[in-house]
């Protein structure tokens, strides 16, 4: 059972699933559901029963952005403290050393974007609608999260322009990456989790930390260093045992590299 009052936490078949419970507010994230994101995720960071993390909401909704009476309500040092905790959950998510899935449902305004955009994949509902609105209460959305995932023109207009779009259209410029039926968001996205989550914590972090990387890199930089990576991985024990297994596999006609192959 959960041990925190905004969140539900578990793990199934190597998937910490994180799914955010405060439906008074819809899920917004004030001072409590902040601090609760961050334990957990720091709490399954080195956890080798965890090999990648799920944070969802409800089917009908995600995350309401910031609690923006949060910041009506306090003074200039409270609203300092807020934004910096706010940049202790980013890096966490964004910098996460296990591979991320967000999956979204409903209005997805703001900051309840950008937590999807900090996620690795987002997978979402096809009730979803996802919009930069901060710059509608004065504020900037998270440009570099957008950037990420989609082209700059399409960024700036959001980041602009506050505008939602639909999960159709996120999906076509690349801010999602799969659109599902409404009601099948969780079962969805948590297929997708256990997927990754079959490799094992052990490579899944490895990956992720190659992800995380060698996009920063020239081509060159990038090459070499995934190369350094792939001799790292070679001198495993799990590739020893993977190697094995795929080779027995390969030679019934079964090969791992064809299976679930996309139409």
């Amino acid at each position: 059972m959960s041990r925190y009052e905004y969140l539900l936490t578990s793990i199934e078949d190597g998937v910490g699933i994180m799914t955010l419970n405060h439906p008074e507010k819809r899920n917004a994230l004030g001072w409590e559901l902040h601090h609760e994101i961050i334990a957990a995720l720091e709490e399954w960071a080195y956890d080798d029963e965890v090999a990648a993390v799920l944070i969802i909401g409800t089917e009908e909704y995600f995350c309401a952005g910031w609690a923006l009476d949060v910041l009506q309500d306090t003074k200039d040092s409270d609203r300092t403290r807020f934004t910096d905790l706010a940049l202790r959950l980013m890096v966490a998510i964004y910098d996460y050393r296990k591979p991320t899935i967000a999956a979204a449902a409903g209005v997805c305004p703001g900051y309840g974007m950008d937590v999807a955009n900090m996620c690795d994949i987002t997978i979402a509902s096809a009730n979803a609608s996802f919009g930069s609105t901060q710059v509608k209460y004065a504020m900037n959305g998270f440009y570099h999260g957008m950037l990420g995932k989609m082209n700059t023109q399409r960024a700036r207009r959001m980041l602009f322009t506050g505008d939602p779009i639909s999960a159709e259209e996120a999906v076509r410029v690349g801010l999602v990456d799969e659109v599902v039926e409404v009601g099948t968001l969780r079962e969805s996205a948590l297929a997708l989790a256990k997927q990754i989550a079959e490799n094992g914590a052990e490579l899944t972090s490895v990956l992720k930390e190659v992800a995380l990387r060698a996009q920063n890199m020239d081509h060159v930089g990038a090459t070499a260093y995934e190369l350094r990576v792939t001799h790292d991985l070679v001198q495993r024990g799990l590739f020893a045992k993977r190697i094995a297994t795929g080779l027995e596999r390969l030679k019934s006609g079964r090969s791992r590299a064809t299976e679930r192959t996309a139409l």
